[in-house]
């Protein structure tokens, strides 16, 4: 078995895991998804799991389950070590509410732990194949700040964050390309929306982006959700012993893809009645 990846404009597209986290952005311009015919049915490793699985572990077998026809089982183990040197915790507020608490990463985020994974794997699988990623995204300031962090110390992985002007912020001195740091900070006159769709002219230029190995680091890149489908089993692992009844995950305002990582965790047979979103 491999899972397979196709594009939400084009089902005949099929391509490995690999590829869909290189190219990113499928030519159609849709987004890399699982392919339905090949997402498996992890009902038994689920039920398997309980409160002393750690979420590296969790991680690290999802991995390998993802991605398992590519690199063997340890490479998979290894990949998510690196990724979280911290972990969700769950707290029981009363008899029947949980709260998985997400802020115990670089920056206090839950996107930490997606973009730590996604880099994790694209550091790891380079070194091992050859090859590079440029990352080249927008930011609020946020995301700058986390790559500034995450990317501290790799090798085959650097990073264009585009701010609007005056706003940069959240990057150290020694995060810099020039002081020998992964970081480009680039400012531009314009809207939030102006800039993006300056960035998507750049990556619509397909020949220009292969050659200059570009890439996203948001939830566009397939490899960053699944960072965050990690969330779901580790939760149900922590309190499948405290529950005899539905459980149902309410997910942040505004947030789908948080939304998107718990509905394929459902797709892979993780116990879900329902989710809450609200929504205006």
């Amino acid at each position: 078995w491999l899972m397979q990846f196709t594009s939400t404009r084009n089902r005949e597209l099929s391509v490995k895991f690999s590829q869909a986290v290189k190219q990113c952005i499928p030519e159609d311009g849709g987004v890399f998804v699982p392919s339905e015919s090949s997402i498996e049915d992890l009902r038994r490793w689920i039920y398997y799991i309980d409160e002393n699985t750690s979420f590296r572990s969790i991680a690290g077998t999802l991995t390998s389950a993802f991605i398992q026809d590519e690199f063997s089982p340890i490479i998979c183990e290894t990949i998510a070590t690196q990724a979280f040197p911290f972990s969700p915790v769950v707290t029981q507020l009363d008899d029947h509410l949980f709260n998985l608490e997400l802020y115990h990463g670089y920056t206090g985020c839950y996107r930490d732990f997606g973009v730590s994974y996604l880099c994790s794997y694209l550091e790891y699988t380079q070194k091992l194949n050859g090859g590079n990623t440029v990352f080249l995204d927008f930011t609020n300031g946020e995301l700058g700040a986390l790559l500034s962090k995450v990317l501290h110390g790799k090798e085959t992985i650097k990073a264009v964050v585009v701010y609007k002007k005056g706003t940069v912020r959240g990057i150290a001195d020694e995060d810099l390309v020039w002081n020998g740091g992964n970081i480009y900070p680039v400012e531009m006159d314009g809207t939030e929306a102006q800039i993006k769709a300056a960035i998507s002219r750049i990556f619509a230029d397909k020949e220009f982006a292969e050659n200059h190995h570009l890439s996203v680091a948001n939830t566009t890149n397939i490899c960053r959700l699944f960072g965050q489908i990690f969330h779901y089993p580790y939760s149900f692992a922590q309190i499948k012993n405290k529950v005899d009844s539905d459980i149902y995950y309410a997910c942040d305002a505004g947030n789908y893809a948080t939304l998107m990582a718990g509905l394929y965790s459902w797709r892979f047979a993780l116990p879900v009645s329902g989710f809450y979103l609200p929504a205006t």
